[in-house]
C-alpha cells in the first residue's frame, strides 16, 4: 500500500525560545525537520510532504536538499489549516497518510512500523501511553486530583486512511473547527480510533530544555604587567593599590581571562583577534562591556554558560574580600547564578613575574552547554 507523511513544521515555536522556528534549529549537524524527515525514508513511503511557515520556502528547501521524495508547501495559521493544506498536496492514490509532528526527530522506525501495521488493519490508528505523572484538574474553584490511571497521552505518528482523513478536514475546514489533534478530527466526523503502544523516546520538543545539546570546556590565560598610574581592576572591581595593569583596554586581567576560556568553548579565536589593541574602539574600554560582547559571541552559537572558574595569581594585593563582588559581576554579565562562578587568589610565594609584584596573571577554565 503506498503511504505519504505529513510534518507540519509551520509552528513559531514561542515556548522553545529560539526566536526562529524550532524545527529549522541544528540536530545531528542537520535540522530538526531534516532529521525527522529522514525517518520517513522507507519503502512504504512515497512522499513526505512538509507545511512550513510564511517565508521559510527557502529555507526548509535548503534543511531537506538532500532528504528524498520530500515536498515542501506553506501552512496556515493553525495547524488545523496546515494540515488541510498538506492534504492537498499528498498523491491522490495512497492508501495510508502518517501525519507527524516536525518536532518529534526521535521517532523509532519500528514504532513507525508498527502504526503503519495498526492503520491497515483498522484503518485508523494513534500511539498512545500510559501517564507517569499525578494529575490534578484545574477549575473555578482550584484544583482537584484526578485519577491517572483514567487518562493516556498521545504521541504522534497518527496513521489514517487517506481518503477518510481529507473528507474529515475538508468537513472540520467548513465548519470552522481547529483542533491540536488529528484524531480529534478524524473522531468527529469519520468514527472510533484504534490505539497503538508509543514510545517514550519520542519525545516533542518544545521547551528550551528538550533540546539536545552538548558540554564543551575550554580554557584562557591571560598576564598583564603592573604599573604605576594605572587602577587596578579584577572582574569589575576597583581595588586599592599603588600599581593597576596595562593594557589597551581597563586590563582586567581576570575578565579577559575567562572571555578566551568562553571563546574556547564554541572554537572561536582569542579576544587579541575579536578585540585588538589597534582598535581605537577598545581603548580604556571596560572589559565588562567585552565580556557582554562575547555573552552575545555565545549567544550565535546557541550556547549558554553552565560555569565559570579562575585562579588569580598575585602577590600583592590581598583579594579575598573583593571576590565575592567579582563573582556577582560576572555572573550578572553571564546571565548565570552566582553559584556558577568561582573565583581564588593565590600568591606565587615570591617566584617569577608574579612573586616579584611585575604583574598579575589569571588561569580560567569554563564550560558551557550548546545546542547542536
Amino acid at each position: 500500500m503506498k503511504i505519504n507523511a505529513i510534518i507540519p513544521c509551520a509552528g513559531s515555536g514561542s515556548r522553545a525560545g529560539l526566536g526562529y522556528n524550532k524545527t529549522l534549529s541544528p540536530l545531528y549537524g542537520k535540522t530538526v525537520a531534516a532529521v525527522t524527515a529522514a525517518i520517513f525514508d522507507i519503502p512504504q513511503v512515497t512522499r513526505v510532504v512538509i507545511a512550513c511557515g510564511k517565508g521559510e520556502i527557502d529555507d526548509f528547501t535548503d534543511a531537506l536538499k538532500d532528504t528524498p521524495r520530500t515536498v515542501i508547501i506553506v501552512g496556515g495559521d493553525t495547524r488545523t489549516q496546515s494540515v488541510t493544506a498538506a492534504l492537498k498536496a499528498c498523491e491522490p492514490d495512497c492508501g495510508l497518510v502518517a501525519i507527524h509532528d516536525g518536532a518529534r526527530p526521535f521517532l523509532s522506525r519500528d514504532m513507525l512500523l508498527r502504526g503503519i501495521s495498526a492503520a491497515e488493519k483498522c484503518g485508523a490508528a494513534i500511539p498512545v501511553l500510559p501517564v507517569s505523572d499525578s494529575l490534578r484538574l484545574i477549575g473555578k474553584q482550584g484544583s482537584l486530583a484526578v485519577d491517572r490511571a483514567d487518562y493516556i497521552a498521545v504521541q504522534t505518528p497518527q496513521i489514517f486512511g487517506y481518503r477518510d482523513i481529507t473528507a474529515a478536514y475538508d468537513k472540520a475546514e467548513k465548519d470552522g473547527f481547529a483542533a491540536t489533534d488529528d484524531a480529534q478530527i478524524y473522531e468527529r466526523y469519520i468514527g472510533p480510533i484504534s490505539l497503538y503502544e508509543g514510545d517514550r523516546g519520542n519525545i516533542k520538543l518544545t521547551y528550551p530544555s528538550d533540546f539536545p545539546s552538548r558540554y564543551a570546556v575550554g580554557c584562557g590565560f591571560d598576564t598583564h604587567i603592573l604599573t604605576t598610574g594605572r587602577a587596578l581592576i579584577l572582574g569589575g572591581v576597583n581595588i586599592p593599590h599603588e600599581k593597576g595593569l596595562l593594557g589597551h583596554s581597563d586590563a582586567d586581567v581576570l575578565v579577559h581571562a575567562i572571555m578566551d576560556a568562553l571563546l574556547s568553548c564554541v572554537g572561536e579565536r582569542d579576544i587579541g583577534v575579536h578585540f585588538p589593541d589597534t582598535d581605537e574602539r577598545y581603548r580604556g574600554i571596560s572589559s565588562m562591556t567585552l565580556l557582554e560582547k562575547v555573552k552575545d559571541i555565545l549567544d550565535g552559537h546557541s550556547a549558554t554558560v553552565s560555569n565559570v572558574s579562575a585562579v588569580i595569581m598575585a602577590q600583592r594585593p590581598k583579594l579575598k574580600d573583593y571576590i565575592p563582588t567579582m563573582c556577582a559581576n560576572i555572573a550578572d554579565t553571564l546571565c548565570i547564578p552566582v553559584s556558577s562562578v568561582n573565583i581564588a587568589a593565590t600568591t606565587t610565594e615570591g617566584i617569577g613575574l608574579v612573586g616579584r609584584e611585575e604583574g598579575i596573571s589569571v588561569h580560567a577554565t569554563a564550560a558551557v552547554n550548546v545546542r547542536d
